[in-house]
């Protein structure tokens, strides 16, 4: 049951009317139940994410990686779950700081900061630290510097270019990871690319090196003066700790995935509110100098959570059925950011995105996204269809229109050599787009040219492992599907590119199991069970009952 009435969330009233600061401690009073829910929800995932972490249960259920599991199941990364059961276990020794916590008088921001920072002996002094001062002092007494200076700040690289040039960074992107071996972030694989330019010119002399921006002020030391906040979670959630065998992870997935579902609507509710209460600026009411803080100190969330929720509160209002899918669940955050840019008011897209694995959704999205660069329709490929390279139709608009953007956001460093690489491509009084594309044919070129391994089936499968969910890129082995030992023949259509974590711990350890053709009519069997039916079962990278 939603703790925000559907009037509320309906916002249906005139803004421009509204008493503000009634309107302010209204949206207040629910969203700091909100906020005190969903931080017990991270609790319970913390909690049972350290059970599934310890055991290395993503293994069990037939994944090579946690990352792979934590996206294709839970929809976060795997550092988030990381992060929620190194709380958790912290909490474990620290018996005041989670009584703190389950009593409201702290919040989730402050708990996962103190757990960082206090030991058994001096957990009261960090608690009464935590009540004299705000999130943001607190935060300066906690933390530690990054091992590497560069890291303390990021700068966003933003380049306006035509759209064709933005198609190309995609497929220099793609290169740069399948040279990795691994799924490169954007930064990286822009290092990645910028190091190889310059490996074939020389870069200019930088004038003007970056200067690490100062810090910003320490609050002094303060007292909100705001007392606990008691809400009861709902008791499902709850008794996910104690359901079950605590060692089977089949039911640990299944219990993080309820949990999860329960998290994500309450998230929803909360952006909701956010949206509202950041057009409003009603931060101000309470003395805030800016929602972030207000948000911090008054709900104990990030700014950039809070940002986040919103921006995504934004984009489902312009796509009811993907909004409906989203507050029910059935859509995980992941899967809406991937859709975002390509749904609309048809719902094809929202049910391709239960339909198929977030690997194969990530893929269909890209591909869309080519389409439209080349004034192509956008909707989703028919079911297992090769997504063959989307070939440019001619326009009457000029090829040459600035209408696209190509960003990432790294490190300074990686910016600098960035940059470094444009300017070793870029005569004097050229657009930089064009110096980009410069280097992108260039790279592009060079890493096409690399000898292959000569068996065609890994550059069938794209040099990466064709297991659904399963991001890895290196160690590729040749596997046929039906064992030789069992009349299998050589034929391609008998063989497929896996990882060797698939090879040789999933399909001989009985984990994993396929059977059909490749390389579109392979089912796959992913977390085998005895007497019982496998966790997922797929149709390459589509879902099966």
């Amino acid at each position: 049951m939603d703790v925000v009435p559907a009037e509320v969330l309906a916002d249906t009233g005139d803004r421009r009317t509204v008493d503000r600061d009634l309107r302010a401690r209204q949206l207040d009073g629910y969203l700091r139940r909100l906020a005190r829910q969903e931080a017990v929800c991270r609790r319970v995932l913390g909690r049972l994410a350290r059970t599934f972490l310890a055991g290395r249960y993503h293994n069990r259920l037939g994944f090579a990686r946690l990352g792979d599991w934590t996206r294709e199941r839970l929809g976060l990364s795997a550092r988030q779950v990381q992060d929620l059961a190194r709380v958790a276990e912290r909490l474990e020794s620290l018996p005041a700081i989670a009584a703190a916590f389950a009593a409201g008088d702290v919040s989730w921001t402050q708990t996962r900061l103190l757990a960082t920072a206090a030991t058994p002996d001096s957990e009261g002094e960090w608690l009464a630290l935590a009540r004299d001062r705000t999130v943001r002092a607190l935060e300066a007494l906690v933390a530690r510097p990054p091992a590497d200076p560069d890291e303390r700040h990021r700068l966003r690289f933003s380049l306006r270019c035509p759209r064709r040039l933005r198609a190309r960074w995609r497929q220099a992107v793609e290169l740069a990871r399948r040279m990795a071996g691994s799924e490169l972030p954007l930064a990286a694989a822009a290092e990645v690319i910028a190091a190889e330019g310059l490996s074939a010119a020389p870069a200019p002399v930088d004038d003007c090196p970056f200067r690490e921006p100062p810090p910003e002020p320490v609050d002094t030391p303060a007292d909100p003066g705001w007392s606990a906040v008691e809400v009861p979670i709902a008791e499902d959630v709850e008794k996910l700790l104690q359901l079950g065998p605590a060692g089977d992870p089949f039911m640990i997935d299944e219990r993080l995935r309820v949990a999860r579902r329960a998290m994500q609507r309450i998230d929803w509710q909360m952006g909701v509110l956010l949206r509202t209460f950041f057009d409003l600026r009603l931060h101000r009411a309470f003395g805030f100098p800016s929602a972030s803080r207000y948000v911090a100190e008054r709900l104990g969330l990030s700014g950039r959570k809070a940002r986040a929720l919103v921006a995504l509160e934004r984009g489902l209002r312009r796509t009811p059925a993907l909004a409906a899918a989203y507050r029910e669940g059935n859509v995980s955050w992941l899967r809406a950011l991937t859709l975002l840019p390509v749904a609309s008011r048809d719902d094809a897209w929202v049910a391709r995105a239960g339909e198929v694995t977030l690997r194969r959704l990530v893929a269909e999205v890209e591909w869309a996204l080519d389409r439209r660069d080349a004034g192509l329709p956008t909707a989703p490929p028919p079911p297992g269809a090769t997504l063959a390279p989307v070939e440019r139709q001619m326009c009457a608009r000029s090829d040459d229109m600035l209408d696209a953007d190509i960003t990432f956001a790294a490190a300074p460093s990686v910016v600098a050599l960035f940059r470094a690489a444009l300017d070793a491509f870029r005569p004097a009084g050229e657009p930089r787009w064009k110096a980009c594309e410069k280097l992108l044919e260039h790279v592009c070129h060079e890493w096409e040219a690399q000898p292959q391994h000569r068996d065609p089936v890994f550059a069938r499968d794209g040099w990466r492992c064709a297991v659904p969910a399963c991001t890895s890129r290196a160690n590729l082995h040749d596997h046929h599907i039906r064992y030789r030992s069992a009349g299998g023949d050589n034929s391609r259509a008998n063989r497929v590119a896996i990882c060797a974590w698939h090879h040789l711990r999933g399909i001989h350890l009985g984990r994993i199991r396929a059977h059909g053709t490749a390389p579109h009519a392979i089912t796959w069997e992913i977390g085998v069970r005895r007497g019982r039916p496998p966790l997922l079962r797929t149709l390459g990278d589509r879902y099966l009952p």
